[in-house]
């Protein structure tokens, strides 16, 4: 009744409980991704917008360059005039005149006054377009470096590096690009520039973005190509700042027309394919945004994805938080919203118990009480010790009924064990007296037989241990030490080598410290008997060892003979008997002829039940083996 009562009203709180938690969770769950889509979808049209804005600052830079008349006059007649000798040595030998002048209106002279005006030129015209180049450049440094290209071979820069010098087209593979597809512009990936780092005093200046453009005459014929440069980590600067400072601890990614990640500038190569099929079916002729979920193909974590793409620079902006980071706010909000609720449900389910606990407790004591019954609690007042003032007349009768149940029990209980006890003891004691007339019996006719023989030496020694053997086995005890058991087994054993002479030998070997173990009475000395006389019905010389050893937890005792050994039926039908009577669970009945064996199987099964050792078996090399033993008995 308490906990039909008890589950039905917490049932009903936490049903309401967890629609309302699992509405509430779903509901800011999907405002929350809403609005950090949106959120990473204004950040990303943003940064996209901030790049297209850098790599519009260039390409004016181009342009003005491209538009600039002074610029491609000054280029191309710097350019034509590039390859003018070096001024000539004042001539020696015949030519000259006395004291080596040249005869007036020679024409070495003309010469050299054509290459003299031709350097001035050059120089001129350097330094005109640097002006202009460093003019256009502007103190703002829209850009960091101009290089103009001629085809002929040299270029010619002004920024950092303000020199003039020889190049391979074929090095220079955006001249024959712009010259085959003329696409107005091109912009190159962040490279590695060993010539514009070694302006820069960190390593974020290690790399370069260009700009490259051709440079035509006033005949709209090309005469050059243009790069403006720009450090990398400037064009990227609203990508980083998103790095540091969004608010769900995203990652952004610059990716090239082709889907290769050109920024970070260190990056996984992994997520290389991943991007690239991910941006490939994008119309790439338009600008394009859109946000969904994906997988990281390193970390295998689920996150949301929002993804840009600009026409006007060709590039890629992909911006990525984890769900984990994205639902951390929700997370926090939504354990305190279950701290809370579950404080006022367990107030709720509190005084739903004591409700119910208040009309079913007495029940539950008696309940209580008959599921813990076992027979190890009878009696024991442990059950059901105390009246019970419950209020309920009928229940608290119910209660002195089952008390005084367990009472009666009790003494049935005892009466049952006691009847086990003394059932057991006489199943010992019957066992135990059909080993003393067996013995008597045998012994007995040994001394009939030395007797007849006038052995009268012997017969007296033999009627002394045979005193002793009656004093041993008329004793009390049912367990013995083995020093003791061991002794009047070699008592048996002198009387036959009395009476058999050199024909027979025995061994005992036992160790020291397993003399003290208690065991059973009478059971060593029927093996050495029953070996001795199966052992005699072959040839002399007769020898029987008696083996003892011992392990972590058992003691053993082996009797060999070395005569004919068991016959394989009689071993067949004495091991099938020994397997029946491990089924029975009576006492059988057993003949004096013959018993020695199994009365010992039963008595070692009576004391050691499944830790009883009894093995019987023939030697590879002749006669016989009982190994018997069982749990010592530790202190």
């Amino acid at each position: 009744m308490k906990t039909a009562l008890f589950l039905t009203y917490s049932s009903i709180i936490l049903i309401v409980f967890a629609t309302f938690v699992l509405f509430f969770y779903s509901w800011s769950t999907k405002q929350l991704r809403g609005q950090a889509t949106s959120t990473l979808e204004s950040f990303g049209v943003s940064i996209q917008d901030q790049l297209v804005q850098q790599i519009e600052q260039l390409n004016r830079v181009s342009l003005n360059v491209m538009y600039s008349n002074l610029v491609k006059e000054r280029f191309a007649s710097y350019m034509s005039d590039y390859n003018v000798p070096e001024e000539s040595s004042p001539p020696t030998g015949e030519s000259a005149g006395e004291n080596g002048a040249l005869p007036l209106g020679g024409r070495e002279g003309d010469d050299q006054d054509e290459a003299s005006q031709q350097r001035i030129r050059q120089n001129n015209d350097a330094k005109v377009l640097t002006d202009a180049l460093t003019a256009i450049i502007g103190p703002s440094r829209l850009a960091e470096q101009i290089y103009l290209y001629s085809f002929n071979g040299r270029y010619y820069g002004t920024g950092f590096d303000n020199r003039e010098r020889d190049y391979e087209p074929r090095e220079k593979p955006f001249i024959e690009q712009l010259l085959q597809e003329r696409p107005g512009k091109l912009v190159s990936d962040p490279n590695l520039d060993l010539q514009l780092s070694k302006y820069y005093s960190s390593d974020v200046g290690k790399y370069s973005i260009s700009l490259y453009r051709l440079l035509y005459d006033e005949y709209n014929s090309p005469i050059g190509a243009i790069e403006v440069k720009q450090y990398a980590h400037r064009i990227f600067a609203s990508a980083a700042d998103f790095e540091d400072s969004n608010p769900y601890n995203g990652n952004i990614y610059v990716l090239n027309r082709d889907g290769r990640i050109i920024y970070p500038f260190e990056h996984d190569s992994e997520r290389n394919e991943m991007f690239r099929s991910l941006v490939a079916p994008i119309d790439k002729s338009e600008d394009y945004s859109g946000s969904f979920p994906f997988t990281d193909p390193v970390t295998n974590e689920k996150q949301l994805l929002s993804l840009h793409y600009s026409s006007a620079t060709g590039w890629h902006t992909v911006l990525t938080t984890s769900e984990s980071d994205l639902f951390r706010p929700l997370k926090k909000f939504t354990f305190q919203l279950f701290g809370t609720a579950f404080v006022l449900l367990a107030l709720g389910i509190g005084l739903s118990f004591y409700a119910a606990n208040k009309i079913t407790f007495p029940i539950y004591r008696i309940r209580r009480a008959v599921r813990n019954f076992s027979f190890e609690h009878i009696g024991s007042h442990i059950i059901a010790q105390q009246k019970m003032k419950s209020g309920f007349i009928e229940l608290d009768e119910l209660h002195d009924a089952f008390q005084s149940m367990s009472e009666r029990l009790k003494q049935s209980l005892d009466n049952l064990l006691l009847a086990e006890a003394q059932s057991l003891q006489a199943q010992l004691n019957a066992l135990q007296s059909q080993m003393n007339p067996h013995f008597l019996y045998n012994t007995l006719a040994n001394l009939q037989e030395m007797a007849e023989q006038q052995m009268n030496g012997p017969l007296i020694e033999t009627i002394e241990h045979m005193s002793d053997f009656l004093r041993y086995m008329t004793s009390k005890e049912r367990q013995v030490p083995l020093r003791d058991e061991l002794t009047h087994t070699i008592n048996y054993l002198e009387i036959n080598k009395i009476r058999f002479g050199e024909r027979l030998t025995y061994r005992v070997d036992v160790p020291e410290e397993l003399l003290e173990q208690t065991v059973p009475k009478l059971v060593v000395q029927p093996l050495v008997e029953n070996s001795l006389k199966f052992g005699t019905s072959e040839a002399p010389p007769w020898r029987i060892d008696v083996i003892g050893a011992m392990t972590d937890n058992c003691w053993q005792i082996e009797v060999r003979d070395y005569g004919g050994g068991f016959a394989p039926d009689k071993l067949t039908r004495l091991l099938d008997r020994l397997a029946s009577l491990e089924k029975e669970s009576s006492l059988p009945a057993l003949e004096l002829n013959g018993m020695g064996l199994l009365n010992i199987y039963l008595r070692l099964n009576l004391i050691y039940g499944e830790h009883k050792i009894f093995e019987i078996r023939n030697l590879p090399e002749g006669g016989a083996s009982v190994r018997i033993g069982g749990r010592l008995h530790k202190e």
